[in-house]
C-alpha cells in the first residue's frame, strides 16, 4: 500500500500544475426552463461537421406550442473553449435564472463552436465568420421554430466570441437586432498601439497566426470591432441594440479597447450600453457569470418583449 503513495502524490501535484488544473464544473443539476442537448450540422464554410449546443424551452414539443416561434440567441465562446463551455461554467444556471426572474422570455439559445483560436475570422479555407453568420444561422432557422425577424434574434459572446459577435452584428445589421458581449477582444486601431502586456500575449492568443507576424494592418482593421464601428454606416449601427462590458482588472487589458469602442459610438451618436466593471476580471474569472450575464440577458429580453408587443399590436389592428 505504501508503494502507491508516491504515485498518488504525483497525481495530486499534477492536477495543481499551471495548465493542468481541473476547472470547477458549474453545470446545473436541473434546469427549470430549458433542456440542453449537443448536436451537429454540416458546414460548407469549414468543410466539416461541426458540433453545437442547443437549449430549448421546456414545453417546446408540446402540442399547444406546435405553431409557436421563439426568439433566438446565438452565443459565441472564447478562445480555447467550445460550445459546451457555457453549460459547464455557470452560464446555463444564469440563463435559466433569467427566465425564472422574468428578465428573458422563453427562447432558443444556441451555443456555437467556432474553433479553438479562430477569432471568428474568414481566412483561406476556414471561413469561421461564415460558419456563424451563414451556415449555423441557416441550420438553426431550418431546424427549430425560431422567429425569422431580426428584432427577435440576438448574438452574444465572451472574449474572442465577443469580438466575433460585435463584428458580425456590425457588418450584417440585417441578421440580428441586438448584440450583447463581455470581455470582448476589442483592440486599438493600430496594432502598434497595443498595450505592452497584450503584446506579450499576442502569440499565445493566436493573433500572429490569424493576422501575421508582424501583424498586418489591413486584416487587423477588417476584423477589429473598433475599426468596423468607425467605418460602418451610422444608420446601420443605430438599428442595433448594443451592450458590452469589461472588467477594470481584465488580465489582457481589454477594458481599454472596449473603452475606445464606447468613445467611438458616443462620438457617432450611436445609442449603446457600456459597463466598466470595477475590479472585474476577464471572461469566466472573478464571478463573470454573476456580475454580467443577468444584465445582458435583461438587455436582450427587453428587445424581445418590445418586438413581441409591437407584433401583437399590429395583429389586433
Amino acid at each position: 500500500m505504501r508503494a502507491l503513495l508516491p504515485f498518488a502524490l504525483m497525481l495530486t501535484v499534477a492536477t495543481l500544475l499551471p495548465g493542468q488544473r481541473r476547472r470547477r464544473d458549474l453545470s446545473p443539476t436541473e434546469m427549470r426552463n430549458f433542456t440542453y442537448a449537443e448536436k451537429e450540422f454540416d458546414s460548407a464554410a469549414v468543410a466539416r461537421r461541426m458540433p453545437y449546443g442547443v437549449f430549448l424551452p421546456k414545453g417546446y414539443d408540446d402540442a399547444e406550442n406546435r405553431d409557436r416561434r421563439y426568439p433566438l440567441i446565438i452565443w459565441l465562446h472564447g478562445m480555447w473553449e467550445d460550445h459546451n463551455r457555457f453549460y459547464t461554467r455557470g452560464g446555463a444556471v444564469e440563463l435559466d435564472q433569467a427566465v425564472s426572474d422574468g428578465k428573458l422570455p422563453p427562447c432558443v439559445f444556441v451555443t456555437a463552436n467556432g474553433g479553438r483560436s479562430s477569432m471568428y475570422v474568414n481566412r483561406d479555407k476556414q471561413r469561421w465568420e461564415d460558419l456563424i453568420s451563414k451556415d449555423l444561422l441557416a441550420h438553426v432557422t431550418a431546424t427549430y421554430r425560431v422567429s425569422p425577424r431580426r428584432e427577435q434574434r440576438a448574438i452574444m459572446g465572451v472574449s474572442m466570441g465577443g469580438m466575433g459577435a460585435l463584428r458580425i452584428a456590425f457588418t450584417h445589421p440585417n441578421l440580428f437586432g441586438a448584440v450583447a458581449v463581455h470581455s470582448s477582444a476589442v483592440f486599438a486601431e493600430d496594432p502598434d498601439d497595443l498595450p505592452p502586456r497584450l503584446k506579450q500575449f499576442a502569440s499565445r492568443l493566436g493573433l500572429d497566426e490569424v493576422f501575421g507576424d508582424p501583424i498586418r494592418k489591413k486584416p487587423w482593421q477588417k476584423a477589429n470591432p473598433l475599426c468596423i464601428a468607425q467605418a460602418a454606416k451610422v444608420a446601420d449601427l443605430r438599428r442595433l441594440r448594443i451592450y458590452f462590458d469589461a472588467g477594470s482588472k481584465d488580465r489582457y487589458g481589454f477594458a481599454v479597447g472596449n473603452g475606445l469602442l464606447h468613445e467611438c459610438l458616443d462620438k457617432r451618436k450611436v445609442e449603446h450600453t457600456w459597463r466598466l466593471i470595477e475590479g472585474g476580471g476577464h471572461s469566466w474569472g472573478n464571478r463573470f457569470q454573476h456580475e454580467t450575464l443577468p444584465y445582458s440577458f435583461a438587455f436582450v429580453g427587453r428587445m424581445f418583449r418590445s418586438a413581441d408587443k409591437r407584433q401583437k399590436g399590429r395583429q389586433h389592428r
